[in-house]
């Protein structure tokens, strides 16, 4: 066999053997799958974290990606109590509300925390600035609900790289 060959043989058995950071899982044409096999609390919140890149319109063009992220729950925060990065844009430098905790998701975009009852809004850290893009007809920013003995459910959507 000729020497090229075992250099690429070389080359692509040392690609497959790499340990590095876990890739997202990013699907086109179809949503990922939600991770409720994961779901251990009684009482709290859980979720799933996907990132939206590319044109949704059609659908087809687009990827969505199961994305690792820190979440930051805030006691309920209105538009009010925020101070936005760039106007009218889901991104904000400040928030004015008590930090009550902080979960990460994990590599399928699962979390889950358990959390006392009560309203709570949820942000992720990008890049420089808190985000957040969901909203009540009241001006809370993607307000959550936990409920005694009750496990609350979202999905929150990164859709600043996608256009539809």
């Amino acid at each position: 066999m000729n020497r090229s060959f075992f250099l690429f043989l070389i080359i692509l058995l040392l690609a497959c053997n790499k340990e590095s950071e876990p890739e997202s899982i990013c699907y086109t044409k179809s949503y990922p799958p939600r991770n409720t096999e994961k779901l251990t609390i009684d009482q709290g919140l859980w979720g799933d974290v996907w990132f939206w890149e590319g044109d949704f319109m059609p659908f087809n063009f687009g990827t969505i990606c199961q994305a690792q992220r820190t979440i930051y729950i805030f006691e309920l925060t209105t538009m009010n109590d925020v101070i936005e990065a760039k106007p009218y844009t889901p991104f904000y430098s400040t928030i004015n509300t008590q930090l009550i905790t902080t979960t990460e998701s994990d590599e399928n975009g699962f979390f889950q925390v358990e959390l006392e009852p009560g309203t709570y809004s949820l942000f992720l850290f990008e890049d420089t600035c808190y985000y957040s893009n969901l909203f009540d007809g009241y001006g809370a920013i993607f307000p959550v609900k936990i409920e005694s003995g009750n496990v609350t459910e979202v999905r929150f959507d990164i859709t600043y790289d996608a256009t539809y």
